[in-house]
């Protein structure tokens, strides 16, 4: 069987020095072993699975660089932003008003049971210190890594889990566009992965982003994603579940599942309808995820003042429940790191009312008619007589 490098193989190639992140991203490779070798690639545990099932209603939280131009986190695409001209960025990030317990507590209030945040975005800034880039948060003035903070504010609070969101696409690592250097890019990619798996603690999700077959989204951005190379997800995805055994994968290909993927997911749109267009496939009998902006965008845009009602996105989360699916509700936090107040007024409206009405949502799925919910104990219950009205 061929070496399988670890993140200490890379620290030893490096000399140890932090500062070599070239030298770590070289070293690090996954191994070549053909999915073939070992068909019985690992799914969460039946642990992880109920307890995400449970759970149903999560925050999403789109956060980095692009917060501080205010126009999404595509901007740099949109715009036609060169990395060079981007990375300087970094230099002036510093998100003082960052506190993470109160963004835990905010979720907590909210009655979301975990949190998924943007560890790397496509941009390929990363939200924490990581050992295989100097591009990240603590190179910034503000130096702290938020995420290792999330995770200690999450352990304290013992009602939120951690999740985190992971970019296939690296606008920035220069292996990424290069196919003589893809080894190096997934090298680095996996090298990440396995940090996120080992040095925050138990974390309940991993969600995959940027590989989407049946998109035209390349065509129309072209020289700016790989559409044609390997990502050896049997082996990214064993990785995953040998660390972090209860934890679930989610990629965000909309086109099935693979072996080794937990949750089939639905961009904005509940399972099955495709309203968005985003959503071509067939729902599947496997859990299932909706993830949802609570305005127009995902990240922090000021003048996008569109916010959904509590009345809406309420309608939406039982929606999901009878769709036997979890609700992964998005914040976009500013560049100062504080969540809009509109976005806070919603998602504690949203708790006050499951505080009421939460055996409709945790532990509850599609009832016995179509439309319906079936609590944890067995009552059914029609949404239309649940849902707040304005």
């Amino acid at each position: 069987m061929t070496k399988s490098y670890r993140l200490g193989s890379v620290l030893e190639a490096s000399g140890g020095c932090p500062d070599s992140a070239v030298a770590r991203r070289q070293a690090f490779r996954p191994s070549q072993r053909p999915y073939g070798d070992d068909p019985m690639t690992l799914q969460s545990s039946t642990q992880g699975l109920d307890r995400y099932r449970d759970d149903r209603f999560g925050m999403f939280v789109h956060w980095g660089l692009y917060s501080m131009i205010g126009r999404g986190e595509w901007e740099q695409v949109i715009a036609r932003i060169p990395a060079a001209d981007y990375a300087p960025l970094a230099k002036l990030f510093n998100p003082a008003a960052f506190e993470a317990r109160e963004l835990v507590a905010l979720a907590e209030a909210a009655g979301q049971r975990y949190l998924t945040i943007t560890s790397r975005h496509h941009d390929g800034f990363s939200m924490y210190d990581t050992k295989l880039s100097d591009f990240k948060i603590t190179r910034s003035p503000f130096r702290r890594d938020p995420i290792a903070e999330l995770a200690d504010a999450c352990r304290e609070s013992g009602s939120v889990k951690l999740g985190f969101y992971v970019s296939l696409v690296d606008w920035h690592h220069p292996g990424y566009l290069d196919t003589t250097r893809w080894e190096d890019y997934l090298g680095f990619l996996f090298g990440q992965v396995e940090e996120l798996c080992t040095q925050y603690g138990d974390i309940a999700q991993i969600w995959f982003d940027g590989d989407w077959p049946n998109s035209p989204v390349s065509g129309e951005h072209p020289g700016w994603f790989t559409t044609d190379q390997p990502w050896r997800y049997p082996e990214l995805y064993d990785l995953i579940h040998r660390l972090q055994p209860d934890a679930v994968i989610l990629n965000n290909r909309k086109d099935g599942l693979q072996p080794g993927e937990d949750v089939q997911g639905f961009e904005n749109d509940l399972p099955g309808e495709n309203t968005s267009g985003l959503n071509p496939g067939p729902a599947l009998a496997v859990p299932r995820e909706t993830c949802l902006t609570m305005n127009h965008s995902w990240g922090y845009v000021p003048h996008d003042t569109a916010y959904k009602e509590p009345d809406r996105i309420i309608s939406t989360l039982l929606r999901c429940v009878t769709a036997d699916s979890n609700l992964l509700l998005n914040v976009g936090p500013t560049q100062s790191g504080d969540v809009p107040a509109p976005a806070q007024e919603r998602l504690r409206a949203i708790g006050r009312w499951l505080e009421r009405h939460g055996d409709a949502v945790y532990g509850a799925g599609p009832g016995p008619k179509p439309g319906s919910i079936l609590t944890r104990d067995g009552r059914a219950l029609d949404p239309a007589d649940l849902i707040p009205q304005p």
